[in-house]
């Protein structure tokens, strides 16, 4: 799976964000370096568009874990929400068998799109999680559509519809809930939006998964790091006043029509000490050891350094380069 270990930390208050300082844009007053909190370990892996786990103290925390990489898209190269859903059953048993930490203990979903929640269901029906304790946190339509999509119901049990200002506390951690934005597209609609307020039909394209309502979340780890976790290329950031993540995750996927994004992101964040792009790969490649690095999109990386340039000129944040299942040792220690 070309899994690997390095550290992230070190050097990160020193090194400034990777890019140069674009255009005419005047540089924001410098922020003030943070420093990451020394503690508790906590690796990150990058599971392809916007899936992360989070792993620390022998435990997993997955956040939209999509990895069927199904075709999405028209002759054109739009997003097409008539194609069938082509879930990947053997992609998904591959990453969860050989490519996590172990069980997860809790799932995060940002929204209800295929590319967040569609593998979701075959993940919690997994017989080699059973006897398990998995605990899923998502909006009211995201929990309606896994129960369409026949999550067990042993499992819908443990599903919570969460709202943006819940803050839950877990065994050694906890997680914020913030209310966010999806994407919009270059005609400024969204892809497949809507609601559902009951269990609707079993799920058969892709706009049957639609939006409902999108949520960010920070983990807090006790005696280590907090990550912000963002699965969309938008942001409500007076929603986000007060958060101060040690590391953000952003999605990096087409943001044109977008005021200010990712410039305002930051700025509501304090510029956070590490930066991780995410949402930037072509989404169809198969994961492994195909070379699919090479599908992730450079110009997101350079966009969101370029960011980080502006707001802290004199340095204090690090972009990350994330690779496809190697896991990032983000505190530096093990």
């Amino acid at each position: 799976m070309g899994q690997s270990r390095r550290s992230v930390l070190q050097g990160a208050l020193g090194a400034g964000a990777a890019g140069l300082l674009t255009g005419c844009a005047a540089p924001a007053p410098a922020a003030r370096p943070r420093r990451m909190p020394k503690g508790t370990a906590l690796g990150l892996r990058w599971l392809g568009v916007a899936g992360w786990e989070l792993s620390f103290a022998g435990r997993s925390v997955l956040f939209d874990p999509y990895l069927s990489r199904m075709p999405y898209a028209d002759e054109k190269g739009a997003l097409d929400p008539a194609l069938p859903l082509r879930l990947d059953p053997e992609a998904v048993e591959h990453v969860a068998e050989k490519g996590l930490t172990g069980v997860p203990e809790l799932i995060l979903i940002s929204h209800g799109h295929f590319d967040h929640l569609a593998d979701v269901p075959h993940l919690l029906s997994r017989p080699g999680w059973a006897g398990r304790r998995v605990r899923t946190l998502c909006d009211t339509t995201s929990r309606h559509l896994l129960a369409a999509m026949g999550t067990p119901a042993d499992r819908m049990a443990d599903v919570a519809a969460v709202h943006g200002g819940d803050h839950l506390q877990f065994d050694g951690y906890s997680v914020e809930v913030f209310r966010s934005l999806h994407s919009r597209q270059q005609d400024y609609t969204s892809f497949a939006p809507g609601t559902r307020d009951a269990v609707p039909a079993r799920p058969r394209t892709l706009g049957d998964l639609v939006e409902g309502q999108t949520l960010a979340f920070q983990v807090s780890v006790e005696g280590g790091p907090s990550v912000l976790l963002t699965g969309t290329s938008n942001v409500a950031e007076r929603e986000l006043a007060g958060a101060r993540p040690d590391v953000a995750v952003i999605g990096m996927s087409d943001h044109s029509a977008v005021h200010g994004y990712p410039d305002r992101l930051l700025a509501a964040l304090g510029s956070p000490p590490v930066l991780l792009p995410c949402h930037h790969d072509d989404m169809v490649t198969p994961l492994g050891d195909s070379g699919i690095f090479r599908t992730a999109s450079p110009d997101a990386v350079t966009a969101l350094a370029q960011a980080a340039e502006r707001r802290a000129p004199d340095g204090g944040t690090r972009v990350l380069t994330p690779r496809h299942l190697e896991l990032l040792d983000i505190t530096g220690s093990r």
